[in-house]
């Protein structure tokens, strides 16, 4: 009787710590289907509140529609369709741990999802060779870049990103739902040898190639840029000499001292200070353009495909942590809502465009004084928003910055106001 007793009370106390591990189980994962659940609906919400902008400064303002922010208009395209079409179902699978919409709805669920991952970063390197045209080689951009190839870019975009696509509705790997991801994507641990290979096809195609181009565009960009800076300032500071022989040459000449001559020597040195500082600052805002697309584009999409390689080459891809796996696709998507951010509303004019559409214009900008708000409407109406510094991609076609450098443009602003002091 007594073994008995104490059997009951060991099986008793195993059954209530069984008990406890899986309720702490069931919380943790509660906690984690929340969380990436909540992580999810705010990327949906950021991408559909930024594309949507997008869409309407376009729409408003059919004059930005330029060649080169068709590129942009492409990318807004992709980001919506996979905001649309792929994240309410995976937010769907994550409430209820299951996929619920039918097996045809999932392999269509895949294959968007994949072919609007591949035009995304396909398109970014076409925003990318584009801005290297304008910037390294201005003065060809416009007989390089036409409508015509514009098109037959974003065409070539489409074609291989669903060419890339294809091959898993054709026996070449497959998609299907995957509980670690909570949505239907490829099989990267295919069941036959073959199936690695289509992943490391995916991975160079959409990825790695990609990546390999746009760090080479933007570190030439910024060279060109910091180069144009360098040889204008060369070109245009006034040395020491002649700021003392134009300022002393009306005292010479005179028997009274000249009113003029404080005021030349104030404009002239307050120039030669602030010339620097200008081209500073542009190369500055260069390099911090370039190192924020970069940087964004690695952190929303390595993770995602460093997942792909290792489910594909280790032989126990279950070692790799679910949460991780999910948490990967997230960050991809999030590309979605960074997007605008980085390629069109970092532009002033974007947003002062954007501002005009929903009449948000603040008192300030109703009070400056005239001649401020004319210099700033001639700029926005001329087009001056600084494209060869990559700052941003608005461009309006009345006078497309292609054709000079920012680091050119700031120059020759100084020293048309040396030449206005001395004038004067």
């Amino acid at each position: 009787m007594e073994n008995i007793t104490i059997t009951s009370e060991v099986s008793t106390v195993f059954m209530d710590y069984t008990s406890t591990s899986t309720d702490k189980h069931d919380h943790v994962e509660l906690f984690k289907t929340a969380s990436t659940s909540t992580l999810l609906f705010f990327v949906f919400l950021s991408s559909v509140a930024g594309n949507l902008l997008v869409f309407l400064v376009f729409y408003k303002r059919r004059i930005l529609l330029t060649i080169s922010n068709r590129f942009i208009l492409n990318l807004s395209v992709c980001n919506s369709l996979n905001t649309l079409l792929v994240m309410p179902f995976m937010f769907a699978a994550m409430l209820t741990e299951n996929w619920i919409f039918g097996q045809t709805w999932c392999q269509l669920t895949g294959f968007l999802m994949n072919t609007i991952f591949a035009a995304s970063t396909l398109t970014l390197v076409a925003i990318s060779i584009d801005r290297y045209c304008a910037v390294v080689t201005p003065l060809h951009y416009t007989m390089r870049v036409t409508s015509k190839r514009c098109l037959y870019m974003i065409v070539t975009v489409w074609t291989l990103a669903v060419s890339a696509s294809l091959p898993p509705l054709f026996g070449w790997n497959a998609y299907e739902y995957q509980e670690d991801k909570r949505t239907c994507t490829v099989l990267w641990m295919g069941h036959h040898q073959s199936d690695r290979y289509y992943t490391l096809i995916l991975v160079c195609l959409t990825f790695v190639v990609p990546l390999i181009v746009i760090l080479w565009a933007y570190i030439v960009i910024f060279r060109a840029a910091r180069n144009n800076s360098e040889r204008t300032r060369r070109n245009s500071v006034i040395t020491t000499n002649q700021i003392d022989d134009n300022t002393q040459t009306p005292l010479r000449n005179s028997r009274r001292r000249s009113s003029t001559a404080p005021i030349l020597i104030r404009r002239l040195s307050s120039a030669s200070r602030t010339g620097p500082l200008l081209w500073h600052r542009d190369e500055w805002k260069t390099a911090l353009t370039s190192l924020l697309v970069v940087s964004t584009f690695v952190i929303c999409w390595l993770p995602y495909f460093i997942i792909i390689v290792l489910e594909s080459v280790l032989d126990d891809p279950e070692c790799i942590y679910p949460v991780i796996e999910t948490l990967s696709i997230i960050l991809a998507m999030s590309s979605c809502a960074c997007n605008p951010l980085v390629y069109v509303f970092r532009s002033k004019v974007a947003r002062q465009e954007l501002k005009g559409i929903i009449r948000m214009q603040s008192k300030e900008e109703t009070n400056f004084p005239s001649s401020r708000r004319g210099s700033s409407c001639a700029l926005a109406r001329d087009g001056i928003i600084r494209q060869g510094s990559t700052e941003s991609d608005i461009i309006l076609p009345e006078k497309p910055l292609h054709l000079s450098s920012t680091a050119t443009t700031l120059t020759s602003m100084v020293s048309d106001t040396n030449v206005h002091s001395l004038r004067s």
